[in-house]
């Protein structure tokens, strides 16, 4: 059976008027990854959506990866597609990831990323989960 790729608008108006089960049960062809709160998939585009469902299975909001310009080259893409497998074979935790980002040098840039690439309610959460922490 033949994938049927759609673009990102049909995907994210797909999941905002579904459960995440029921946009689950109707893209299973094309979905890479399930979890818990998350849902990926590739766009007709090539670009990596990701849906963020809240506890209840409702959706919450979504990222979009975008391929960056050093990705461009084939044999890149197919050596980070590798690692990226491999860190799925693993099931990789977050100490790991953490650890492999400190010997890469890139935790300082990963940290920037991910709070440029947040919303503020996700940054909120983490803000209050991380006062929470140092008080106890």
């Amino acid at each position: 059976m033949t994938k049927l790729f759609r673009d990102l608008d049909y995907y994210i108006t797909e999941a905002s008027n579904n459960t995440q089960r029921g946009f689950e049960l109707d893209f299973a062809d094309v979905i890479e990854v399930y979890d818990i709160n998350e849902t990926t998939i590739t766009t007709e585009c090539g670009r990596t959506l990701i849906i963020h469902w809240s506890f209840k299975g409702c959706y919450e909001s979504y990222q979009v990866i975008y391929e960056t310009p050093q990705m461009e080259s084939t044999f890149k893409r197919d050596v980070v597609m590798d690692i990226i497998k491999k860190l799925h074979a693993i099931d990789v935790d977050g100490e790991t990831m953490q650890y492999i980002l400190e010997k890469v040098g890139m935790e300082d840039q990963m940290l920037k990323q991910l709070i440029n690439t947040a919303d503020d309610y996700q940054i909120n959460w983490y803000t209050n989960l991380r006062n929470i922490a140092k008080n106890n």
